[in-house]
């Protein structure tokens, strides 16, 4: 029985998503170790992502760590992912949600919730798509893990707070918390949102390549090629969405900060040909929305 190394953030959610990867580990018959790596974005948790400079504020220690070879294998929430890493991306497993969840104290949707209501987050993408859709409300800083945010909702410091719904999932919270899944195609998520990476280094793929899942691994990928042809990082407000059935719905969308500007690009690619399709809507957002990217 082989031995491997996975290194993950030490966050309840990161945990949750490293023993998913951990079973499948399991089941192929390997024998596994978790070890815990701290972040800049754990330690300086009330600083905005988007204001870290380089390599995502998540995954660049984790990343050493693997090129050093002092674990094996990283697991990494995909949408922190940047588009240069050290090692390769070697499975995807399926994706849970790609949606924002709207979570309120009373159950109010997104809708219905008061005038002037105080909603927590600190995802540009997020502010200025609910600056587009309710202009009254006012946002404030939000960072923290899932638990920490909760708590600050049922204090009373916010009325309403936005997280990934896939994060609910994994933390099996659906049932207690009370939220609305936000329409992707209203709210067009992160590239990448609901889906777990597992990096491994380069030509050591085969360790985990068994428990990739195609059609989430293709849909990552053609909302990656649109990242980075963009050169676009969490200091744009952008939004991705890539959905596989048949053919690929693609939805690429990128906002001004305070919500007042857009532009949206939808097409339909063949599954074949998706990576230069995804290249393609990536041209035309920057051809038309350039100065959204430029001011960004």
């Amino acid at each position: 029985m082989s031995k491997i190394v996975l290194g993950t953030r030490g966050s309840k959610l990161a945990l949750a998503q490293a023993e998913k990867v951990l079973r499948e580990l399991k089941n192929a018959d390997y024998e596994v170790e978790i070890r815990i790596i701290k972040t800049p974005g754990d330690i300086m948790k009330d600083k905005p992502l988007h204001e870290f400079l380089g390599m995502g504020a998540f995954v660049r220690v984790i990343d050493e760590s693997l090129d050093d070879g002092d674990i094996d294998v990283a697991v990494h929430s995909m949408k922190d992912v940047p588009s240069k890493i050290k090692g390769v991306i070697a499975a995807v497993l399926e994706r849970e949600s790609p949606c924002d969840a709207f979570v309120t104290r009373d159950g109010s949707d997104i809708e219905n919730l008061k005038d002037y209501a105080i909603v927590g987050t600190s995802s540009l993408r997020r502010i200025a798509q609910l600056k587009m859709y309710r202009s009254d409300f006012k946002i404030e800083h939000l960072r923290g893990n899932v638990d920490t945010r909760l708590r600050k909702l049922n204090n009373g410091q916010y009325d309403a707070i936005l997280l990934a719904e896939a994060g609910l999932i994994r933390m099996r919270m659906t049932e207690r918390v009370k939220y609305q899944a936000l329409d992707p195609h209203v709210f067009v998520p992160s590239a990448n949102q609901g889906i777990i990476a597992v990096e491994t280094r380069k030509d050591e793929e085969e360790l985990v390549s068994f428990m990739n899942h195609e059609k989430t691994f293709i849909e990552a990928m053609v909302e990656r090629e649109v990242i980075k042809e963009l050169g676009i990082g969490c200091a744009i407000p952008a939004g991705v969405y890539a959905k596989l059935d048949g053919k690929i719905e693609l939805i690429c969308e990128i906002l001004s900060h305070d919500g007042r500007d857009s532009v949206r690009v939808e097409e339909v690619l063949n599954q074949k040909t998706a990576i230069e399709e995804a290249l393609e809507v990536a041209r035309t957002i920057r051809e038309i929305g350039g100065d959204l990217i430029a001011t960004g």
